[in-house]
């Protein structure tokens, strides 16, 4: 129901705001069996660091919030990630090789990080 005025809901943050957070004042849309945030119908229009004021046209359930724009990872998070996961996988294959040339040292302990290692790689 969007009514012809609006009205006033104070919402509390659970954190302060930091310096350079932009609050938004959002709603919970549902379409068919699948919901998300909008904005539609709700603006910021007052508060503090501890709490914001909402000016909306509807009832629904209200959220406010400040990471609204998607997280873009650094080149450098990139390349460690990349470089980690290399030399993991060329561990786990010298570990998996290890397990299975050493029939001396075979034993139930041996078959499972066997098995671990090989799920692990996979």
């Amino acid at each position: 129901v969007t009514f012809s005025v609006t009205f006033n809901i104070t919402l509390q943050h659970r954190t302060a705001l930091r310096a350079g957070e932009e609050p938004r004042c959002m709603s919970w849309q549902t379409v068919d069996t699948k919901g998300c945030w909008t904005p539609s119908g709700c603006t910021r229009v007052g508060g503090d660091t501890l709490h914001s004021i909402c000016a909306c046209t509807h009832f629904s359930t209200f959220a406010i919030l400040t990471a609204i724009r998607p997280i873009t990872e650094s080149f450098a998070l990139t390349v460690v990630t990349y470089v980690g996961m290399s030399v993991s996988l060329v561990c786990l294959f010298f570990a998996i090789v290890t397990f299975l040339l050493c029939r001396s040292l075979w034993s139930v302990s041996v078959t499972l990080h066997l098995q671990l290692s090989i799920c692990l790689f996979a």
